[in-house]
């Protein structure tokens, strides 16, 4: 099975492992990494490594933030394994997370990140008053 590393800075990720365990209970393939702000690239990159080498299963990466520095040490730490399947994808939110729960179990690495790169598309909404119709109830 897919093991899932939540990177993000701060408690980000534990908070996120958290939500998503009040949502659907237990889950052990997932592992929250936190980036603090007295640690430095090689703090996390140490991390991500760690949580890498314990497993042999395939891993999905999720960042909080394009070129962050959770980002940017989980990209160097995949190029160190480059015969490793891992997919790193970043823009961390609930919704996607929920949505790598309820696939990662049915689908290959490649085709989870695809499907959170569809989905994320999805998540974002806003809300325009110009769509309500003058009879509809708020």
């Amino acid at each position: 099975m897919t093991q899932v590393l939540l990177v993000a800075h701060g408690e980000l990720a534990p908070a996120m492992k958290n939500s998503v365990e009040m949502i659907f209970g237990e889950v052990p393939f997932f592992t929250a990494i936190s980036f603090y702000k007295e640690e430095g690239l090689e703090a996390i990159s140490t991390k991500i490594e760690q949580a890498i080498i314990t497993t042999d299963e395939p891993i999905f990466i999720f960042a909080d933030l394009f070129c962050g520095t959770p980002y940017n040490a989980s990209c160097a730490v995949a190029m160190k394994y480059p015969n490793r399947e891992i997919e790193i994808v970043s823009g961390m939110s609930l919704p996607l997370v929920l949505e790598v729960v309820t696939t990662v179990q049915t689908v290959c690495l490649r085709d989870m990140a695809d499907l959170v790169m569809t989905f994320s598309n999805e998540t974002v909404k806003r809300f325009s008053l110009d769509a309500i119709d003058d009879d509809d109830e708020l």
